[in-house]
């Protein structure tokens, strides 16, 4: 199964192809929100209580829950693991990539969320290609 527009890329120097995209990949989304939540609810307890409640606005919101919402990536463990699962689910990559680099401070979260979009068409490929 392949992709009708080819997009493709270098990630970590591994050149890859962006998955075809399944029609229930909503499961996909669900499982990668559902880590985050869950690493949330074990780490910023009174910020995932935030999270869950749907009634609560954004100034509802403070500087602390900000920084507990994006504090994900500074645990090498979780971030590795949920990084690792959106390349597997999203990209097609040429050779596997070690451990290390998964854990690595420079794993390049751009490319990955920039597949991650195409994945999930919430980015288009232009008339005239990538």
């Amino acid at each position: 199964m392949s992709r009708i527009t080819k997009v493709q890329g270098t990630f970590m120097g591994v050149k890859f192809q962006v998955k075809p995209t399944p029609i229930r990949f909503d499961k996909i989304v669900d499982d990668r929100r559902n880590m985050l939540r869950e690493w949330m609810k074990e780490n910023h307890t009174k910020t995932y209580e935030k999270v869950i409640n749907e009634e609560l606005s954004l100034e509802d919101y403070d500087l602390d829950d900000l920084e507990a919402l994006n504090s994900w990536r500074l645990d090498v463990d979780f971030r590795s693991e949920y990084c690792k699962y959106t390349a597997d689910n999203c990209m097609k990559l040429d050779k596997p990539l070690a451990d290390d680099i998964w854990k690595s401070d420079d794993l390049e979260l751009g490319t990955l969320e920039e597949a991650w979009d195409f994945f999930t068409n919430r980015r288009q490929v232009p008339l005239n290609g990538v």
